[in-house]
């Protein structure tokens, strides 16, 4: 008799979690392969379009009295149809952004429902470690949401790891949060009505980037049952024994568009990004995507 976590009537009621054993061991792993998908993603500096000492050249502008001649483009002033007038380039200020992260540690999430898939806990760390990482490769600074702590540099992934291991399970608090901040929210959001739009609600009144990562395991993405079938909880909830399951199969996939679709259709002043994936995808396309959108190619 197949079991699973009850995801039609899942309440945000978690206990504490309850990590597979060897997590701690594991956790190295998964920082490694964070660390090889973050080097694919090639995550560049941000340019704000305000002259600095940055690499990339912006726009020439007239030289000022009372600037060095060192400043001078003498090659572009040759150039000028102006005798008399001294040309300088300009070239953008890098200005490193702030990226916060959260992963969903409530119960169900670490469930699989087979021994050779990673845990949806274990996929959703991987995914925001590879986005943190990738931030930290491109200059930014990187922080745990409900931490006070920002990391910076290439080398600083492990103990980003650590910290992001030891978030509480509960709704995350975005109130001391840089406005400017991009933020990325990694969990299955199965949620109840209310812990969802009490989350909405929240990101509704942030106005930096938002991304929103929903890591299912496959049993939940697809519901691949038939006939008698008794769903069991992760969480405080009742087992569930449903007859004829594949009748449900249509019903169910709609109501988990409806319900994702919340995620992106709120009161945001722009559409977060949203994507959902199981654990058994490449999550290599899903992870460029939202990286170009953090770092607003997109």
């Amino acid at each position: 008799m197949a079991k699973t976590p009850h995801f039609f009537q899942r309440f945000f009621k978690p206990k504490p979690a309850q990590k597979r054993a060897g997590f701690q061991e594991s956790l190295a792993e998964l920082t490694l392969a964070a660390g090889a998908l973050a080097a694919q993603l090639r995550h560049g500096q941000h340019n704000n379009h305000r002259a600095g000492d940055g690499l990339d050249f912006w726009q020439f502008r007239p030289h000022q009295p009372l600037e060095p001649a060192a400043t001078i483009d003498w090659k572009q002033s040759a150039r000028s149809p102006q005798d008399d007038q001294l040309w300088v380039r300009e070239r953008e200020q890098k200005v490193p952004r702030s990226l916060y992260l959260w992963v969903d540690s409530s119960p169900s999430m670490h469930w699989r429902s087979q021994e050779s898939l990673p845990t949806k806990y274990e996929a959703a760390l991987t995914s925001a470690l590879a986005l943190g990482q990738a931030a930290l490769l491109g200059g930014e600074q990187v922080g745990v949401i409900g931490s006070k702590h920002r990391y910076t540099g290439r080398h600083s992934l492990p103990r980003l790891a650590y910290a992001l291991t030891q978030t509480t399970s509960t709704l995350p608090d975005f109130t001391a949060i840089p406005p400017r901040a991009a933020l990325l929210l990694v969990s299955d959001f199965l949620w109840d009505d209310t812990a969802m739009s009490t989350c909405l609600a929240q990101l509704a009144l942030h106005p930096g980037r938002i991304a929103l990562l929903a890591t299912l395991d496959p049993q939940e993405h697809d519901l691949p049952f038939t006939g008698h079938t008794r769903f069991t909880s992760c969480e405080a909830e009742p087992d569930l024994t449903l007859p004829a399951t594949e009748s449900l199969h249509t019903a169910y996939r709609t109501h988990l568009t409806e319900h994702f679709a919340k995620l992106t259709h709120s009161a945001h002043h722009t559409a977060p990004f949203f994507k959902l994936y199981a654990t058994h995808h490449d999550t290599r396309p899903m992870l460029t995507a939202c990286h170009h959108y953090l770092e607003g190619r997109v």
